[in-house]
């Protein structure tokens, strides 16, 4: 494991000390705030691979913070985001996921559990950085960004996601499988539309089709015509469908 920056924003000084101690011996780089607004300066600034921080902050809460830094312009919008926080409420690990976190955990847990899990959230961006670069095969057009293509047996439509959420990218996705085709409308890290064999679907209803084709191609284009839909972000709707095919799964080996 590569060592990392690693910002926590947190508004307990010893948990945030504990937690900065266990990562600092794991050689990461560790920078600590007390609040959301000089949280979200420091993340400007310093650039960092990960962000942990509370939902509940002394000046406005961990969501603002999220939704601010995902709604950046430049690279920052796609460093990694661990919420952490006292609340179990279903409601509230939704909406962590809305504004954008890549993972969230409820205390009590102990800090060799969340030193792992913002070890493997580095980890992850870098793994999806390096596929990234591994299926982009076009230049960049009008300042959008470069258009991609794959092949889905070596390339799972649920990675492509995940890296078009991180990078808030904009544009169609088209997916064709053994006479299928499929195609959806991402706007800034949110579905705007879907279609299935040429007929408009909810975007969740597409994805839980899609999810299952183990062959076939996708072509991602770059566009700048979308109208984001602010209900779900992209990595939440991708776990929605998947635990809805997890569910249906279980349900029917009962």
């Amino acid at each position: 494991m590569l060592p990392g920056r690693v910002l926590i924003i947190e508004d307990d000084p010893w948990a945030a000390s504990v937690l900065a101690k266990f990562l600092r011996e794991r050689g990461h780089d560790v920078f600590l705030c007390g609040d959301a607004r000089s949280g979200f300066e420091k993340v400007c600034e310093w650039m960092p691979d990960c962000i942990v921080c509370n939902v509940t902050l002394p000046d406005i809460d961990g969501f603002w913070v999220a939704r601010r830094v995902r709604t950046e312009t430049s690279a920052v919008a796609t460093t990694p985001f661990l919420f952490v926080t006292s609340d179990a409420e279903r409601d509230t690990r939704i909406q962590a996921l809305h504004v954008g976190a890549d993972a969230y955990m409820t205390r009590p847990f102990t800090n060799d559990e969340a030193v792992a899990q913002v070890e493997a959230l580095i980890e992850m961006a870098r793994r999806l950085r390096v596929r990234r670069d591994s299926f982009v095969s076009e230049a960049p057009t009008n300042g959008r960004g470069a258009a991609f293509r794959g092949d889905i047996a070596q390339m799972a439509l649920s990675t492509v996601l995940m890296v078009l959420g991180m990078e808030r990218r904009s544009g169609r996705l088209k997916v064709t499988s053994e006479g299928r085709n499929a195609e959806l409308l991402i706007a800034a890290d949110t579905f705007a539309a879907g279609e299935l064999d040429g007929e408009q679907k909810p975007p969740l209803e597409v994805l839980r089709v899609v999810l299952k084709w183990k062959t076939g191609t996708f072509y991602f284009r770059p566009t700048s015509d979308t109208t984001p839909d602010t209900r779900a972000s992209v990595s939440a709707l991708l776990l929605e469908a998947i635990q809805l095919e997890d569910e249906l799964a279980a349900g029917k080996t009962r």
